[in-house]
């Protein structure tokens, strides 16, 4: 690392510890965050015309498997689309991984920030693989649950409105640890791998060790389960396959995601490992 790349870490692992500490000690108290419904426009107009034939027989094919009215509830159209991409994820990334999901699932999803994706996540967990629904027990575990939005209602505020109407889930304000033997799934979206990427979103150093939160996450998965690590661009993924390797583990599925239903600056990118 040059000096002057060393120096501008500093200061902002400086500013970032400084910041977190008073969000954590001074925030306000919990508010709810009332979602406004409001006329949407039909969701095939959001595509372009030369897809939207594909788009339709996807999106009637997730409807048709997996519970969706939480999806479909949501108040954004934009929302609903990134929704119906993240349970295509999760789908794919089960079936290339050969996962059996019990009939009571225990899942954890690390960083889920605002955690829009949330009625996604439940969904899937619900009703993979098969007809009779599981019985889900979810946790979602923030290290920055309070930072604040420009409605000046915190990440921990969205997060609770996006959990409506969905049993059996938690949000919790501290980051991750090992549990061992505790998950059946346990899902990861766009962990920081790089420094820089980290500090610029405003945390502190010292949570910077995405090898550790690897190794804490596998451990905590039951004999079977199943770890889903997202990542952003090509370079984050085989960032990620290399520590994986380094940790002597090997992905199940390793795949970049069609964008089909939403498209980023970044592609995608998947890794399951079964332990």
């Amino acid at each position: 690392m040059n000096p002057l790349t060393a120096a501008y870490f500093t200061l902002l692992d400086l500013r970032n510890r400084l910041d977190y500490a008073i969000r954590q000690r001074v925030h306000f108290p919990s508010r709810a965050v009332t979602l406004q419904a409001g006329s949407r426009p039909d969701l095939q107009s959001a595509y372009p015309k030369e897809t939207r034939e594909k788009v339709s027989a996807e999106i009637a094919r997730l409807r048709s498997a997996y519970p969706v009215e939480g999806i479909e509830s949501i108040p954004s159209e934009r929302d609903i689309r990134e929704n119906y991409f993240y349970l295509a994820m999760l789908d794919e990334a089960f079936r290339r991984s050969g996962v059996e999901l019990p009939a009571e699932v225990t899942a954890a999803d690390i960083g889920p920030s605002s955690w829009f994706y949330v009625q996604a996540l439940y969904a899937a967990l619900t009703r993979y693989g098969t007809i009779q629904p599981h019985a889900v027990n979810l946790t979602g575990f923030e290290v920055d649950a309070y930072r604040l939005y420009a409605d000046f209602h915190t990440r921990r505020d969205h997060a609770l409105a996006n959990m409506r109407g969905l049993a059996d889930v938690t949000f919790v304000d501290h980051g991750f640890t090992a549990q061992p033997d505790t998950y059946d799934v346990l899902t990861v979206f766009f962990p920081f791998i790089f420094q820089k990427d980290h500090l610029e979103w405003g945390l502190p150093g010292k949570f910077f060790n995405p090898q550790e939160l690897q190794s804490a996450a596998f451990a905590s998965l039951k004999p079977g389960g199943l770890l889903v690590i997202v990542n952003q661009g090509l370079r984050e993924h085989e960032a990620q396959k290399h520590m994986l390797q380094k940790a002597g583990l090997a992905p199940t599925a390793a795949f970049k995601m069609d964008p089909l239903l939403f498209s980023y600056p970044l592609d995608r990118y998947i890794i399951t490992v079964k332990k």
